[in-house]
Formats: C-alpha cells, sequence, structure tokens
C-alpha cells in the first residue's frame, strides 16, 4: 500500500511541480482527479433537480 501511495505522490510531482512527465503518468494523474469530479458532478446534478 505504500508503494502505490508513493507511486501516485511520485506521479502527481513529476506532473505539476516538475512538468516532465510521461504519457502513462499523466493519465493516472488524469484518472485520480477526474473521478472524484465526475462523481461529485453526478452526485450534486442529481439532486439539485
Amino acid at each position: 500500500m505504500k508503494a502505490i501511495l508513493n507511486n501516485i505522490k511520485g506521479n502527481l510531482y513529476n506532473v505539476f511541480i516538475m512538468g516532465n512527465a510521461n504519457n502513462m503518468q499523466i493519465v493516472k494523474v488524469w484518472v485520480i482527479l477526474a473521478v472524484p469530479m465526475l462523481t461529485l458532478y453526478v452526485a450534486v446534478g442529481h439532486f439539485a433537480r
């Protein structure tokens, strides 16, 4: 579990801080950020009606 968290931390660091990420790191970060945002969007949008 610690290795997975370190991998995620490294991906976030490479994408946002260093700016030298490869395509796979960018996709992983996009998924990490997109899934919770889409979940909130669907949940809030569903209850707002």
